[in-house]
This record gives C-alpha cells, sequence and structure tokens, in this order.
C-alpha cells in the first residue's frame, strides 16, 4: 500500500466515538474462561460478526485499553458479548476475571475490524481457532445459524486439554438446526475418556478432520504460530491465499522509555493528545514516540492490520502507510492509525 499524506484542519475535525458498556451477565465456561454480556447505553452499535472492541479499563489506578473480539452476533438482544481468557501474567484479564462483576460499568470504543463473515467470497467455509481465538469464529457460526442455517461450514478447534474446549455444547447443539456443519476438535494432551482428534495441527491430521480444506474459505484465529501453520497447510492443499483470513492482535514490544524527560530528542514535531503534550521524531510513528514517553495509545498488532491504536486526526499533517487497518471510509472521517502515521507537523489527536 503507498503512503499518503494526511492533513486535516482542527474545523473539520469530528469527533471519536465512545460506548458505555453495564455488564449484563457473567458466564464461567470453562475455569479459565468466561464470557461478558455487555448492555450499551442507548442505540446498540452496529456491527459484523467477527468483529473487535477497544475496552477502556481502570486497573490499579492506571487506565489500559485492551481489544478483545466479540463473541456474539448481531440480533434483537440488546446486548454484546465477549469471550475471554485470563492470563496468568495479564493485568487486564484478571482484572476482568477478579474484580469486574454484574452492573459493572466500562467505556469502549464502537465495534470494529474487517476479519467478519461479511468478508467471505464463498459458501464453503472453515473456521479454524485455538484457544480463546474461538471468540470471533463463534459470533460468525452463531450469525450464520440465524441468518444461513443451511450454510457449508466446518469448524476446526484444538485445545491443551479437552477440558478446555469452548463452546461443546452450543456446538452439538448447533448441529440439529444446521444440517451442513461438521464439527472437529483436536486436544494436545488428551485425557483418558477423549475421542476426539490428539496431538498438533499438522497436515495429516487437517487432511483427516477436513479432506477439503483446500477447497474451502478459511477464518482462522489463534495464537501466530498455530495461525501460520494453518496457512501453509491451506497452501500446501492448493487453497487461495486471498480465502485465508485470519485474526491478528499480535504482541507488541514497547519501545524503551526515556529515563528522564528532559534527555528525550528536542527535535521533530509537538503531539498534542487531550492533555497529554509529546515530541515525535520525523522518521518514528506517533505510538513508537508515544510509547517512548511512557504514553499510552491503545495497541494491537502495532503492524497496520489490527486497527486497535486507531485514533482522529484533528489538526496537522501525517504520512501514513498501513496494512488495511482502516476502511477507505474511517480515513475519510480523518482517522489515522498511530502505528502507521509519522509526523509531518505538529500535530493534535483525539483518542
Amino acid at each position: 500500500m503507498s503512503e499518503a499524506i494526511l492533513e486535516v484542519p482542527a474545523a473539520t475535525a469530528p469527533t471519536a466515538g465512545r460506548l458505555t458498556l453495564t455488564v449484563a451477565e457473567i458466564r464461567q465456561e470453562t475455569h479459565d474462561v468466561k464470557t461478558f454480556v455487555f448492555r450499551p447505553e442507548g442505540a446498540m452499535p452496529p456491527y459484523s460478526a467477527g468483529q473487535s472492541m477497544t475496552l477502556r479499563l481502570s486497573v490499579d489506578g492506571e487506565t489500559l485499553f485492551r481489544t478483545f473480539s466479540l463473541s456474539s452476533a448481531p440480533d434483537a438482544s440488546g446486548t454484546l458479548a465477549m469471550t475471554i481468557k485470563s492470563h496468568p501474567m495479564g493485568r487486564a484479564t484478571r482484572w476482568l476475571h477478579d474484580a469486574l462483576a454484574v452492573g459493572g460499568v466500562l467505556e469502549s470504543r464502537p465495534p470494529k475490524g474487517r476479519f467478519t463473515i461479511d468478508a467471505r467470497a464463498t459458501q464453503r467455509l472453515a473456521l479454524v481457532s485455538a484457544g480463546s481465538g474461538a471468540s470471533p469464529l463463534m459470533a460468525m457460526l452463531r450469525h450464520l445459524a440465524a441468518a444461513a442455517p443451511d450454510s457449508d461450514v466446518c469448524w476446526l478447534h484444538a485445545a491443551r486439554m479437552p477440558r478446555d474446549i469452548l463452546f461443546t455444547r452450543e456446538l452439538a447443539e448447533l448441529q440439529a438446526p444446521m444440517p451442513n456443519l461438521t464439527v472437529a476438535m483436536i486436544a494436545s494432551r488428551a485425557e483418558p475418556g477423549w475421542f476426539g482428534f490428539r496431538g498438533r495441527l499438522s497436515r495429516r491430521l487437517v487432511s483427516v478432520a477436513l479432506p477439503d480444506f483446500g477447497r474451502r474459505e478459511v477464518f482462522c484465529c489463534g495464537p501466530t504460530g498455530f495461525m501460520d501453520e494453518a496457512r501453509l497447510i491451506h497452501a500446501a492443499e492448493g487453497g487461495l491465499r486471498e480465502h485465508f483470513h485470519i485474526e491478528h492482535f499480535g504482541a507488541v514490544a514497547p519501545a524503551a522509555p526515556v529515563a528522564n524527560p528532559d534527555d528525550a530528542p528536542q527535535q521533530g514535531f509537538a503531539i498534542q493528545m487531550g492533555e497529554k503534550r509529546f515530541r515525535a521524531r520525523a522518521d518514528e510513528t506517533l505510538l513508537e514516540a508515544a510509547t517512548r514517553q511512557t504514553i499510552v495509545i491503545p495497541c494491537g498488532c502495532a503492524s497496520g492490520m489490527c486497527g486497535t491504536c486507531r485514533v482522529m486526526l484533528v489538526e496537522g499533517s501525517v504520512a501514513m502507510r498501513h496494512e488495511g487497518g482502516l476502511s477507505a471510509e474511517e480515513e475519510a472521517q480523518g482517522y489515522i492509525l498511530a502505528c502507521s502515521s509519522r509526523p509531518r507537523s505538529d500535530v493534535t489527536i483525539v483518542l
């Protein structure tokens, strides 16, 4: 994608949206996974099955931004759901599991993302996931169950142990109204009494579980290594590159903070973000500059794909080159990706 120079005067800048969410229900899915059901204040935001939302969390006096896929599909319930795994080293997920209760209130950004069932180009689908990567795929399956129950869908899910497998009861129940749904489960550490597939994802295993894998359009979500392996298998089986879609929330290595703010480089441009002000060099992105100076901009992949670091360009000029994390409509509205934008003047942005 070519680099675009974007310039926005202050008078034309729109305002970034916010949602207020109240916890309506919490369901324990497995020993370390919970589904949080939220009821938005006001009108339900429009979204597509597979999209994600960025939550604003206050944890021990610090504001954290974290992006999670929606496991719910658009329906008449008036609610949104996220199925979230508690990670031992994850401050945000542990706080959600340990501190958030029914009636709790959070702030979020509206749903967004291009990993949606609406992006499918064919009618023969494979939904492939590992761990909590099943969340956006379950949203897709729930949508298909309601809107197109005759869809030809194969569900392939991998987990460490049988007790870690998500949505087992619902998947069994969905096979009645969805006659063309097939389900395959993989446990890397099988237990006595387990009759599903054993081991790790491999071409040989996929050839048994999904013999026509290469002829299906694939939506895949899970750890990076798992998705890379699934992509290689799909290609080896003759699958088209454009028929393999992934959800990407890659880990980001934070930039080293400046020990003394007075030592920060003074060349470059002034960046205003709400009440915070920092400087960015012309050769670094807004995200790199903010992280270097311990200023938080929500971020997922840091490669221009996921759209988590979307901010509103209120004033100034940036050069932006991303990998699909923004739609043309969002760019026209004045949004930029902090991970993919380098300043060309003093800049004002809004989270």
